[in-house]
């Protein structure tokens, strides 16, 4: 399934065939929502600064993706003004996995 909207960063990172899996639940008391790719993959020095303003991922790959490094760092200030959490689990290679949750009233 290909998606769009909040899965914008998966997908101009991913492969255009591979599929975008999205999903929620109830996690202690949180909506949880995942977002999981089968791209690239992001190497751990780069998860660092990854919900940082203006931060890009520089390699030869990621050279013709147009964008200016704003679409995580503002996911990370709306999901913490929400009282929320945003994070990434990934490999380099075997894709990533975006969540991010706030508190159910």
């Amino acid at each position: 399934m290909r998606t769009t909207g909040g899965a914008k960063e998966s997908l101009a990172y991913s492969p255009k065939e591979e599929n975008i899996e999205v999903s929620c639940a109830n996690v202690n008391k949180m909506l949880q929502v995942s977002i999981k790719d089968e791209g690239m993959g992001i190497k751990p020095e780069d998860q660092e600064k990854l919900f940082e303003r203006y931060h890009r991922i520089e390699r030869a790959s990621t050279q013709n993706i147009s964008g200016f490094g704003l679409g995580l760092y503002l996911s990370s200030e709306i999901t913490q003004r929400h009282k929320g959490k945003i994070w990434v689990e990934s490999e380099s290679d075997k894709g990533s996995t975006f969540y991010f949750n706030f508190p159910i009233a």
